[in-house]
This record gives structure tokens, C-alpha cells and sequence, in this order.
């Protein structure tokens, strides 16, 4: 573990692509991992991505991570790419679509499966993060699986969230309008050499007049394919970065963190309990008692005992 732990701590790339493995596999080894070189005054700033499957956004993450790279950031980039319903690993395209970019000796970039966690990100994204800082990382681009509705967990952990669009999405435009696309501070209307650009930026201008109060949200037009709009959107994010309180951000996303990691601990001692009394369920189950009245004679008798 230690040699692990030196290698994580130069940024050697397959000490980092180790340790984000045991980060999803064994999250008590990786907390025992960390423990010695933790630095919660180094973590990244994080850059969120997300839009409807189709719209490019690896393509776009592809061309605009070396100019964010350039300026002297050192950058990773985590791209939560849908479970294998075999393995429940990653089906690693981002990965696949992102070789050129990779190959830069100041960019990392990894997939990470959402192993059923809902949101549009994985459950172990903020040990990533981590295992990022731990490394030297200052900024970090996380792509999310996907966007609808409900897909805004993105907004937990990221500072400036891009929305990517692309021409002919009108109905998607408003169906998202009630959950992504409240959340996004940059809107990337990408594939814009194609037909219908106009009117997607049309689309998007037509629901900012709809919200109130002051907006600093703003529309970018990109084109991967004639590199096109690229680094006025780097210019953006720089803009919206220097406007907001990043360290706020990341406070949020940690204290969540906390959240989750301490209900997981406590479910597993609850299981625990109710394999060490099997008494409780089946006293339940024959109606001795209800279950609100199971459950706090459980946690009474944790306390009672100091288990």
C-alpha cells in the first residue's frame, strides 16, 4: 500500500488508475490508502458536463482539454460511462473516443461505471476526485452519463456545469427545462455548422427571458468537426470561475460526501443488528409489534450493549 500510496502521491498513471479501481471496489482500503496523504486544501476545481446522448460531448471534452491543460492546469478528466448489465463495469467509449487527448502527459483520463447509482454520476466520484488531488490534479472535467430530468446530481459537485445541445433537440430542450436545464451556467450548442443551430440558440434564449432575476448564464457555439467556438467556451468557463466562490462548491460536495459515507456505514451496522437479532423481524412479522416500534427497540439495544 505504501508504495501505492508514493506512486499515487508523483501522479505515476497506473498508481492513480489503481487506486480509483480500489476507490469503487474496496472503499475501506482506499480510505486507509489515503489516509497519509489526504489534502483537503488541494482539491480540484471541477468542470461538469452533461447533455442527451448523441449531442458530442466526449468529441467537444476531446478539443477543449488541452486548451484548459495549457494553462498550466493539470487536468483529469472522468467520464461516468453506463454499467455492463454483465460485469457492472464500464462499457469505457468515452475512454476509446478520447485516446489522442489522453496521450498528453498533463491530462489524465479515466471511465468509471455508475453501477446503478441514479443522477447521472457514479457513487464513487468523490473518491475519484480525491484520488485526483491526492495526485497533484488542480481541475477536473467529470462528464456525466447522461442528462434528463432528474439528471442533475452534476450540480453536487461542479462549479460550472455545460449543458451540451445540439440542432433539431427542440422537444428535448423542453422536456429538460423543469431539471438540467436550471442548473446549467453554460449552454453549448454543439454540432452548430449543421442546420438548426439558429434556432436551438433561439430555443435557449426564449426560456432565459422566462426566469427571473439577474442571469449569468451563458450560450456558447461550438463545432467539433470545423474546431469552431472551442476556445471562446474555455474563455467562458474562465469568466463564470473567476464570478463565483468555488470554495463553496467544494465544501458542498464534500459535506455530501460525509452524508453518504456515514448512511452506508450505518446500514451496514443495522444489518448487522439484524443478524445478531433475528428475534426483532420475526416478532414483527408475527404482528407482536409494528415495525416503527421493531427498529428503535433494535437501535435501544445497540446503545444498551455499546455495539
Amino acid at each position: 500500500m505504501k508504495a501505492l500510496a508514493d506512486g499515487l502521491k508523483r501522479g505515476d498513471r497506473g498508481c492513480i488508475a489503481r487506486c480509483i479501481s480500489i476507490a469503487e471496489d474496496e472503499p475501506e482500503a482506499f480510505s486507509k490508502l489515503i489516509k497519509g496523504i489526504y489534502d483537503p486544501n488541494r482539491i480540484p476545481r471541477v468542470i461538469g458536463i452533461t447533455g442527451p446522448p448523441g449531442c458530442g460531448k466526449s468529441s467537444l471534452i476531446a478539443q477543449l482539454a488541452p486548451i484548459i491543460a495549457s494553462h498550466g492546469n493539470k487536468l483529469g478528466i472522468i467520464a461516468i460511462d453506463a454499467s455492463s448489465p454483465f460485469s457492472g463495469g464500464s462499457f469505457l467509449g468515452n475512454r476509446i473516443r478520447m485516446e489522442e487527448t489522453v496521450s498528453s502527459s498533463n491530462i489524465f483520463m479515466r471511465s468509471i461505471a455508475t453501477r446503478g447509482a441514479k443522477g447521472g454520476l457514479a457513487a464513487s466520484i468523490m473518491s475519484a476526485l480525491i484520488t485526483l488531488s491526492c495526485a497533484g490534479f488542480d481541475t477536473v472535467i467529470v462528464e456525466s452519463v447522461g442528462a434528463g430530468q432528474a439528471d442533475v446530481d452534476i450540480l453536487d459537485i461542479a462549479s460550472t456545469i455545460l449543458l451540451v445541445l445540439a440542432p433539431g433537440l427542440g422537444d428535448e430542450i423542453q422536456a429538460m427545462k423543469a431539471g438540467t436545464m436550471e442548473i446549467a451556467d453554460i449552454f453549448v450548442i454543439n454540432k452548430s455548422d449543421l442546420e438548426g443551430a439558429y434556432q436551438a440558440k433561439r430555443a435557449i434564449t426564449a426560456y432565459l427571458s422566462t426566469l427571473s432575476g439577474p442571469q449569468s448564464k451563458m450560450i456558447a457555439n461550438t463545432s467539433c468537426t470545423k474546431k469552431e467556438g472551442i476556445k471562446d467556451l474555455a474563455g467562458m468557463i474562465e469568466k463564470h470561475e473567476k464570478s463565483i466562490n468555488t470554495k463553496s462548491f467544494i465544501e458542498r460536495a464534500f459535506s455530501m460526501e460525509v452524508n453518504r459515507i456515514a448512511k452506508e456505514l450505518l446500514s451496514r451496522r443495522v444489518d448487522g443488528l439484524l443478524a445478531r437479532n433475528p428475534h426483532a423481524m420475526s416478532n414483527m412479522l408475527k404482528g407482536r409489534v409494528d415495525p416503527y416500534s421493531a427498529a428503535v427497540k433494535l437501535l435501544d439495544t445497540e446503545k444498551k450493549h455499546g455495539k
